[in-house]
C-alpha cells in the first residue's frame, strides 16, 4: 500500500493517539526495510490448519453434497479474484499503525448481547477444468470444458437454551444462488454440456433452500485456535486485554508446538499462528475488548502486513491484511474495524481453489429465526 493511501485510511479513522502510535511504531520498529526484504523467505507450512478449516466449513451445511454433475473439477486460480489489491509493499511501521488504530476503533464499538448470535455469509467458488503443470501429468478426466463462478449465502443462528442448559443451532441455505461466467464461450460450453448443476455451499445450483435445526454438534461452529476448539458459550468470556489474551493464546500455541490434535504442529511464528485463527475470533461474538486486544497482538508481529485497499467479491471496499506464509487474507472495514471478508487464496497446485467468504450481516437477536435490524 502506498504511504499516501494508507495515510488517508488512518486519517479517516481518527482514533485517539494516532500520531503518538505512529511515532512509537517507528521508534520500536526501525528495521522495516529488513523485514520487507525477508518477506519472501520460506516459513513452516500452515496447510494442516487450512485444510481442516476448509473441510469443516462445508460440513456445517449438514447433508450437503460435494459432487457436481458432469464431473466438474475445481482448478487452481482458474478465474481472476476480482480484487483491486494493493499497489505495493507496505512498511512494518504503516502496518503497525493501522492495526493499532483499528484496535482503538474496535474498543469503542458498543458491547451488545442477546440470546442468539446471527450470521449471514456469502461464499464464492471458482469452477473449471483441471490444468496440467510442471511435474503434473495431464489427467484423463479433464473436467468441464468451461469456467464458472458460483455464489450463495448462508444464514446461521447459534442460540443459548433457557437456563443455560445447552445450545441450539440453525442453518438456512443455499440462498441467492448466482452463476457467472468469465466469457460468453464458457457459458455456451456450459449450456452445450446440458447446463449441469454447479457446486455451491450446501449443495448445487439445483438445490432448493432448506433449514436444519439441531441441538448437538457445536464443534461445527466453534471457533478454532490452532488445534483447539473454543466452546461457543465461552467466547464472550475471552480475555479483553492485550496481556491477558496474549498469555492465553501463547499457552495454546506452546501446546500446539509440542503437538496438537490430529497430528497438527504449530508454526514457530506466534504471529502467524494468531493470524490464521484471527478470522474465527473476529466472526464470533467476541467483546470489543477482545477484538481490540487481538488487533494489538497482530500489530506486534513482523509477519503480519497490510497489503492495500481492496474490494471483496461483493464490491465492498476495505483494507487487506495478510501474514507471510499463510495464504490467508483478511479484509477489514477501516471505519468500524469489522471483518468483511476471509480469503484463503488459491495455491499453485492442481486442483486447489481459493475460499472467499464474506460476512454480510452479524449480530445478536432474541430468538432463533429472527434477523438483526441492521
Amino acid at each position: 500500500m502506498k504511504h499516501d493511501e494508507l495515510d488517508g485510511v488512518i486519517h479517516a479513522l481518527r482514533p485517539a493517539m494516532v500520531d503518538e502510535l505512529a511515532d512509537a511504531a517507528y521508534a520500536r520498529r526501525p528495521d522495516a526495510a529488513l523485514v520487507r526484504a525477508r518477506a519472501g523467505t520460506s516459513v513452516p507450512s500452515l496447510e494442516p490448519v487450512r485444510r481442516r478449516r476448509t473441510v469443516r466449513r462445508p460440513a456445517f451445511a449438514i447433508g450437503a453434497t460435494a459432487a457436481v454433475a458432469a464431473g466438474a473439477v475445481l482448478a487452481a486460480g482458474s478465474l481472476s479474484g476480482g480484487h483491486d489489491g494493493g499497489t505495493g509493499p507496505s512498511s512494518t511501521t504503516d502496518t503497525r499503525t493501522f492495526l493499532l488504530a483499528s484496535a482503538e476503533t474496535a474498543a469503542k464499538q458498543p458491547a451488545t448481547h442477546g440470546t442468539c448470535w446471527y450470521s449471514r455469509t456469502r461464499m464464492w467458488q471458482d469452477q473449471g477444468p483441471v490444468k496440467s503443470g510442471p511435474g503434473l501429468p495431464t489427467p484423463k478426466d479433464q473436467g468441464p470444458a468451461f469456467q464458472a463462478r458460483t455464489a450463495s449465502s448462508t444464514e446461521n443462528w447459534s442460540c443459548a437454551l433457557p437456563g443455560g442448559t445447552g445450545m441450539r443451532f440453525r442453518t438456512h441455505l443455499p440462498l441467492d444462488v448466482k452463476v457467472t461466467f468469465p466469457a460468453k464461450r464458457d457459458e455456451a460450453a456450459w449450456k452445450a454440456a446440458g447446463s449441469p448443476p454447479l457446486d455451491v455451499n450446501g449443495g448445487t445450483t439445483a438445490t432448493k433452500p432448506h433449514t436444519v435445526t439441531y441441538d448437538k454438534g457445536s464443534h461445527l461452529v466453534n471457533p478454532d485456535i490452532g488445534s483447539h476448539e473454543i466452546e461457543w458459550r465461552t467466547v464472550p468470556k475471552l480475555p479483553a486485554t492485550k496481556s491477558g489474551l496474549e498469555a492465553y493464546l501463547r499457552r495454546l500455541w506452546q501446546e500446539d508446538r509440542v503437538g496438537g490434535a490430529n497430528g497438527y504442529t504449530a508454526t514457530a511464528d506466534f504471529g502467524q499462528y494468531v493470524f490464521v485463527s484471527a478470522w474465527d475470533l473476529f466472526m464470533a461474538p467476541t467483546t470489543p475488548g477482545t477484538r481490540a486486544a487481538l488487533y494489538r497482538i497482530l500489530a506486534d508481529s513482523s509477519s503480519v502486513h497490510v497489503t492495500g485497499r481492496i474490494r471483496d467479491r461483493g464490491g465492498r471496499s476495505g483494507v487487506g491484511i495478510t501474514a507471510r506464509g499463510t495464504g490467508v487474507r483478511l479484509v477489514v472495514d477501516p471505519a468500524t474495524a469489522q471483518l468483511l471478508d476471509f480469503e484463503q487464496l488459491p495455491q499453485a497446485t492442481r486442483g486447489a481453489t481459493g475460499e472467499y467468504l464474506a460476512f454480510e450481516r452479524q449480530g445478536w437477536v432474541d430468538r432463533i429465526g429472527t434477523v438483526p435490524s441492521s
